[in-house]
């Protein structure tokens, strides 16, 4: 793997111990379809959370979260409607797409949630 590969793996698992910590129960992690990918799915509250994480080491090229384009929501959207299609047990649970921006520095961690970052069809 390569260091980019190991860097986003990295900030995805320390993700998850800071929402398990925050109380959501992960239930899947790199979830794929031919839609696209999902990183982390995680559920709080009776509601099902849509994870995107990205991990940078410095906003010298714009926050993390801004690397979250139209075309990558889109196909986020449309991955987890494949995804509760496939999981008819969260049928009429509340569903949100959320962004986890991961910066690291002197290899401390910074975690900044944003929940319901963006809604089907934002455009």
């Amino acid at each position: 793997m390569n260091r980019k590969g190991y860097f986003g793996q990295k900030g995805e698992e320390k993700s998850c111990r800071y929402l398990e910590e925050k109380g959501y129960t992960i239930i899947e992690r790199n979830f794929r379809s031919r839609t696209g990918e999902i990183d982390i799915i995680a559920l709080k509250r009776g509601a099902i959370h849509f994870i995107e994480v990205k991990t940078r080491s410095s906003t010298d090229f714009g926050f993390p979260s801004e690397a979250v384009t139209r075309e990558k929501r889109r196909k986020l959207i449309l991955t987890s409607r494949y995804y509760l299609t496939c999981h008819r047990e969260f049928e009429g649970f509340r569903h949100q797409m959320d962004i986890m921006e991961v910066l690291v520095r002197n290899d401390r961690f910074y975690f900044r949630f944003m929940e319901n970052a963006f809604l089907e069809g934002d455009d």
